[in-house]
């Protein structure tokens, strides 16, 4: 009752603010008046129109950007979506009055960035008034967790809530004690959590939340990736999935092509000054190579040489390869600032204009760590499928240290999911991630040899089959 109630208030709330900004919107277009050559009635009618357009164009853009889920999404992330919708849909405005009178271009551009700001200090207002109401009604439910012999209980309990806002770790079974001493524990819950289980015991499980009507979350397995894209069929009178593979249209090739190489020339031409400046201080701090060059493989395994700015010393590899940990003192000065601003990536617009990488797809790994990977997550190559990107799905909902088995959940999700629109608002999203520390973190000490917190790279092959 208190979740509907929140949603209720969310949406009318949402549904408020953007028509008072659809109001300013009207009052500033009739003020400029760009349309004097109509009638009176007919300016009220236009403007009407547009006004209508621009919050219909302000409400997709908001959704797209996930800028109103609150309770979702960080504050910082909910203020980002209102940001960049804001400044998407007024720059198609000004283009707008730039259609109907050119000698407005200024006058309609300084409006447009003055309502741009606006909109985004009453969407901050609005963020912060609803995350309140979010939190007075705070519907966090008491979840049982059922967890498998690779999970850390404690740690993951701890974790789970501190960051959770849909539900509250209270009671934790192992799910080893039996199906049926799980059912009686968890009868009189209201949410049940299944962590990373077998599926014979999880399908049991969840068909006895869905009998008694408990809410149940789950880690997806990796073939849950392909039944969430399955389409329904009939077979005669049976009811079939199929389960469709994994095939980019050659049209999509073609706009997916198209579309990197002129963003990647954009991106070039932005960033060149900026490229200057990280080229000239990596120089200056201690006379070292400017480039790094590594060998990563993308799609269908082609091996190429991919090329960042040096954030490191250039010995940081002299005992074998190693990723990044925290407070690694590999890391230069220079190396510290580019790579939380993921800035020494930039080189790597070279590769998508060669072809070897495309703007948004899995990013490259070295070969051996994806052999190391394919031995105990049979899945892993599958990301292969596709080029290797500059940012990615799982870069952008995703950390540096995500484990090998999550990331992959990412990649396939993102290959099965493809579209243009996807690459689009991943590519939107990556710019928040320059503002998220986390995202950037090294693996913590002892785990910087690519080895997975779970421990998954020394899973048992028989456990590994069972829980795929």
């Amino acid at each position: 009752m208190k979740k509907m109630r929140f949603q209720v208030i969310k949406a009318l709330s949402a549904l408020l603010l953007i028509l008072f900004f659809g109001i300013i919107f009207y009052v500033v277009l009739w003020r400029l008046q760009l349309l004097n050559a109509f009638s009176k009635m007919a300016q009220h009618k236009t403007i009407f129109v547009i006004s209508v357009i621009y919050c219909i164009l302000l409400y997709a853009f908001l959704q797209f950007l996930e800028g109103m889920k609150v309770g979702e999404r960080r504050i910082l992330d909910l203020i980002f979506g209102f940001f960049v919708s804001s400044i998407c849909v007024n720059a198609m405005a000004v283009c707008i009055c730039f259609i109907f009178e050119p000698s407005y271009l200024k006058r309609a551009f300084l409006s447009g960035i003055a309502l741009a700001f606006f909109q985004t200090i009453m969407g901050f207002a609005w963020i912060i008034w609803c995350h309140r109401k979010y939190e007075k009604y705070q519907f966090q439910k008491e979840a049982v967790f059922v967890y498998g012999s690779r999970e850390d209980q404690g740690e993951y309990t701890r974790v789970n809530n501190t960051i959770n806002k849909y539900f509250r770790i209270s009671k934790s079974i192992n799910y080893e004690i039996g199906v049926e001493n799980i059912q009686a524990q968890i009868q009189n819950s209201s949410v049940v959590f299944l962590g990373d289980i077998p599926v014979a015991v999880r399908n049991v499980i969840l068909k006895y939340c869905m009998k008694n009507k408990i809410d149940c979350y789950s880690i997806p397995k990796i073939s849950d990736i392909y039944i969430q894209n399955a389409k329904v069929m009939q077979l005669n009178d049976k009811f079939l999935l199929r389960y469709p593979l994994l095939e980019i249209e050659d049209f999509q090739k073609i706009w997916k092509r198209i579309y990197d190489i002129v963003t990647a020339c954009l991106m070039l031409i932005c960033f060149s000054p900026v490229m200057l400046v990280i080229a000239i201080a990596i120089k200056k701090e201690d006379g070292g190579k400017i480039l790094y060059a590594q060998e990563r493989v993308t799609r269908d395994g082609a091996p190429f040489l991919m090329y960042k700015f040096r954030s490191m010393r250039e010995d940081a590899e002299k005992d074998g390869a190693m990723m990044a940990r925290k407070e690694d003192d590999r890391i230069t000065k220079t190396g510290r600032v580019i790579r939380n601003l993921h800035f020494d990536e930039l080189p790597q617009l070279i590769h998508v204009l060669k072809g070897q990488m495309s703007l948004v797809g899995p990013r490259p790994e070295r070969q051996q760590y994806i052999d190391a990977y394919s031995e105990k997550i049979p899945e892993f190559p599958e990301r292969l499928k596709v080029k290797a990107g500059l940012t990615g799905y799982a870069q952008v909902y995703g950390r540096y240290n995500t484990e090998p088995e999550d990331k992959i959940k990412y990649d396939l999700y993102y290959i099965y999911n493809y579209s243009f629109w996807l690459d689009l608002k991943l590519l939107i999203l990556t710019i928040r991630i320059l503002f998220q520390k986390e995202n950037t973190e090294g693996v913590d000490e002892g785990e910087w040899r690519a080895i997975p917190k779970r421990g998954i790279l020394q899973t048992p092959d028989s456990e590994r089959e069972e829980n795929t």
